[in-house]
């Protein structure tokens, strides 16, 4: 076996070696270095799309579908809090206050799904509960002013529409927390209730009494938060944006895993349609919300110094100055992809010490082997699969916001990672982080060939001229590395048979 899994890593080296080897007697060593550098940047972003793709399906057997859909919102929540963060700062208390409602499970679950209720009556009031709740949270956001928080001014300034004029005041927006509030304790009794919740009821307790004071003060904060938040530099406005985009993401992935996804772990069929059901469902509320129409997220100034160019003798000079691009062998590189690329091998060495350094990660690894017995330890493996779930989506939407400066924000952003996150997950092997690493790499090294082969044209030492090749090269490489991988090896480079 040893053998044979050695066997197939080697092929698939001698064959990447083989192609990079063509490509060096081909290219120029300028084009070559650039063309490998940005090979690296969208194996960065895949590795991104692939490790949560990867972590989740190794330990839940759950393929998501809908991860695309969380990159791109990670990506827009991203700009929208580097370019407006008043839309932020006016759906959050609300939010904070609808979760408020629904942390008191511990305490309405009791009073209202009694034990006593035979399973006729239990239904009705589940369905009771949820008609009144989501009419209840209807009126909450009922004309809410989501398109003024959103506008961006036609003036020939530019910049965003006044706060006064975009933003309700704070009692009309307090009498709306309170309305969510109020919907959020009529879903509380039909959230799963944990045995610690019960043996320690302080703990839901102030865990509502702090979202609603934070929701109360977010508030009534509003105006000043935004003006300190815009007065910040675009480096750390950035670095909130990363901040807040993977938190989002990682909120509606567990919110996922909770609410949709964990009744359905004996059906995986259901598991399917259901997160194909959310590709179409996330599109339409990101084209509902933000528009059909696409936007571009300025790169920070710290990769940006107004086209600088540094040496090529000294590859740190961009941290003092600003360099948009680093001299390599004689070509600029932008300064950010290298960012991209560091931000991937870091993710990949924290996600790897996490997996093999920390309790959570042991946890995580014995879930994968056996989850029953790691049950029957006393660990709570629901938990670990909200956590780990949360964890895939976080990454996800870093890379979402990551990507946005130099690919541009728009709906399709999703899907297209998405499809190649599985291609990478696919070679490397579902479940094994090093194999969604590889196979990352190698798509991403696949596509970056296949567009510089696409720009330059394909020519042949017998050939006078290059001819001409078609886009669909640059998507077909990819998919030609997972037919041989597969062929070689049916279930990826460090997948393991079942």
């Amino acid at each position: 076996m040893t053998l044979r899994f050695n066997r197939t890593l080697l092929i698939t080296a001698a064959v990447v070696l083989a192609v990079l080897l063509f490509a060096a007697n081909n290219m120029r060593p300028a084009v070559l270095a650039s063309v490998l550098l940005s090979g690296l940047t969208l194996g960065a972003l895949y590795f991104l799309v692939t490790a949560g793709l990867s972590l989740i399906f190794g330990l839940m057997d759950v393929l998501n579908f809908a991860h695309g859909v969380i990159f791109a919102l990670g990506a827009y929540i991203g700009l929208t809090l580097y370019q407006n963060p008043r839309t932020i700062l006016n759906i959050a208390p609300l939010c904070m206050a609808l979760v408020a409602g629904m942390s008191l499970s511990a305490f309405t679950a009791p009073l209202v799904m009694r034990e006593s209720l035979t399973p006729n009556v239990r239904r009705i009031v589940v369905l009771v509960l949820l008609v009144f709740a989501f009419a209840v949270a209807a009126l909450g956001f009922a004309d809410f002013p989501l398109s003024k928080l959103l506008a961006q001014s036609a003036t020939a300034t530019g910049g965003a529409v006044a706060t006064a004029l975009a933003q309700e005041g704070d009692d009309v927006m307090l009498r709306r927390a309170l309305i969510l509030f109020g919907a959020g304790l009529l879903f509380s009794p039909l959230a799963p209730r944990r045995r610690s919740a019960t043996a320690r009821p302080a703990r839901p307790l102030i865990t509502t009494i702090a979202l609603l004071v934070a929701a109360v003060l977010i508030t009534l904060a509003r105006t000043p938060l935004e003006a300190i938040i815009l007065s910040l530099s675009t480096d750390l406005r950035f670095v909130l944006a990363l901040i807040v985009g993977a938190l989002a993401g990682a909120l509606v992935g567990a919110t996922m895993e909770f609410g949709l996804i964990r009744p359905l772990y004996s059906r995986p069929i259901y598991q399917i349609l259901l997160t194909l059901g959310l590709v179409f469902v996330g599109d339409q509320f990101v084209k509902f919300v933000w528009g059909p129409s696409g936007y571009f997220m300025e790169i920070p100034s710290l990769f940006n110094g107004q086209g600088k160019e540094c040496p090529s003798d000294n590859i740190i000079a961009w941290l003092g100055e600003h360099c948009a691009s680093i001299m390599v062998m004689g070509r600029g590189f932008p300064s950010y992809r290298l960012f991209i690329i560091v931000l991937g091998f870091a993710m990949l060495l924290a996600i790897g010490l996490l997996l093999t350094r920390t309790r959570i990660g042991m946890i995580i690894r014995a879930g994968v082997q056996d989850a029953e017995m790691v049950e029957a330890l006393g660990i709570n493996v629901r938990r670990v699969f909200t956590a780990v779930f949360a964890l895939g989506a976080g990454l996800a939407a870093l890379g979402g916001v990551a990507a946005a400066p130099i690919i541009g924000v728009n709906p399709g952003i999703g899907q297209e990672f998405l499809l190649q996150g599985f291609i990478a997950v696919v070679i490397g092997g579902m479940g094994s982080l090093s194999g969604a690493a590889l196979g990352a790499l190698l798509v991403g090294l696949a596509r970056a060939f296949g567009d510089n082969l696409v720009l330059s044209g394909i020519q042949l030492p017998w050939m006078e001229a290059a001819i001409s090749a078609s886009p669909a090269i640059a998507r077909a490489s990819t998919v030609l590395i997972m037919a041989i991988v597969l062929l070689l090896r049916p279930s990826g480079i460090f997948g393991k048979k079942d």
